[in-house]
């Protein structure tokens, strides 16, 4: 309740009023903690960081009654740092802002700035610590975040989700112009994208599969298309869950810094088939989690171990290590790479 007090006094100050039919709430996630990491043939660091067990952020999301079972959406969400209190994503709403309609019987459609559904529902499902834990992130092996795809991000964007159906959901969305920002006149001068996706979810199995195909703009240099396929599984054994999964990235272009690639060109490699495995486990009042990945073409790979303790509901202590190695190219050398982190999570 004071969350939804707070939410409609902040929307307030943005829009003047908040409807007294609709339901606005705030909500968040601020996480900092020690970060210690040392790549091969360089200096190590540490220090106080932001964002490692998962991404500090604040976000608005709300609903409305409209009739007819038809509820309108809408969610703006930030990213920030805790250690220098700096906007992420170069913008005010860089992780989402949308607004939408919404049935339970006729599923949702939304409009805006979001998440590639490979992102959105295949992150977590294939491997155990999903979009979180800093380099241990299945994104740093598999490409649905890669610079081509906007880091995983979506502009311009429509996107529709399907009702559940005994545990399956699909859904498709398109961007008229999905990374850079601006939409330029002419349709084959922006970067157009077609993303479908389909996942079950019902009780101990969990699965998905996914596909990004985007159609860059001609007015960009080694303007090929780039193709991504996502497809994996977890099922919990409740002692255990174990997962698993596979990626396939063809046609891509931004390859100097793919998956940690150091000095690589497009001669080196322009796709690149990804793999994972894991298991995450309750202990105690926590999880333990573990898992290994590795990309074939980039050659990155890494294992990690981690633990989250719980202090309560919404706040848990959390520890994790990762091990692993990119490639230099240039040098024809594989680098370790090797973090340690321990830290905070708070949960509004």
């Amino acid at each position: 309740m004071k969350k939804t007090l707070l939410a409609a006094a902040l929307l307030a100050g943005f829009a003047g009023a908040a409807q007294a039919q609709s339901n606005v709430t705030l909500y968040g996630l601020v996480d900092a903690g020690f970060n210690y990491t040392k790549l091969e043939g360089n200096k190590s660091r540490m220090g106080i960081d932001s964002g490692l067990q998962g991404q500090s952020r604040w976000g608005i999301r709300g609903s409305e009654d409209i009739g007819g079972g038809l509820k309108a959406i809408f969610t703006l969400e930030n990213g920030f740092t805790v250690d220098n209190g700096q906007q992420t994503q170069g913008r005010l709403f860089g992780r989402y802002a949308f607004v939408g309609l919404e049935s339970a019987s006729a599923g949702r459609l939304t409009l805006g700035r979001t998440t590639n559904l490979a992102f959105m529902w295949a992150a977590g499902i294939v491997n155990p610590f999903g979009l979180s834990f800093s380099s241990a992130t299945v994104g740093s092996t598999f490409g649905y975040n890669d610079a081509d795809l906007g880091l995983g991000r979506v502009n311009n964007s429509i996107y529709y989700y399907s009702p559940n159906f005994s545990g399956f959901q699909g859904a498709i969305g398109y961007s008229f112009q999905s990374n850079p920002d601006t939409e330029v006149a002419g349709n084959k001068n922006n970067d157009r994208l077609i993303d479908l996706g389909l996942k079950y979810d019902n009780g101990p199995l969990k699965a998905v599969l996914t596909y990004q195909y985007l159609n860059p703009s001609q007015l960009t240099a080694n303007n090929g298309k780039f193709k991504n396929l996502t497809l994996g599984a977890n099922y919990d054994f409740g002692v255990v869950a174990v997962y698993a999964g596979y990626a396939n990235a063809k046609g891509i272009r931004t390859v100097a810094g793919y998956n940690g690639a150091i000095n690589a060109t497009s001669a080196d490699f322009t796709k690149d088939n990804a793999y994972t495995i894991g298991l995450s486990a309750p202990l105690g009042p926590g999880k333990a989690y573990a898992a290994y990945q590795k990309a074939t073409k980039s050659k990155s790979n890494n294992w990690a171990i981690g633990y989250t303790y719980d202090l309560s509901k919404r706040t848990n202590l959390y520890a994790f290590f990762v091990e692993g190695e990119v490639r230099d190219f240039a040098a024809k050398k594989d680098l370790s790479n090797r973090q340690f982190a321990l830290g905070l999570q708070h949960r509004f």
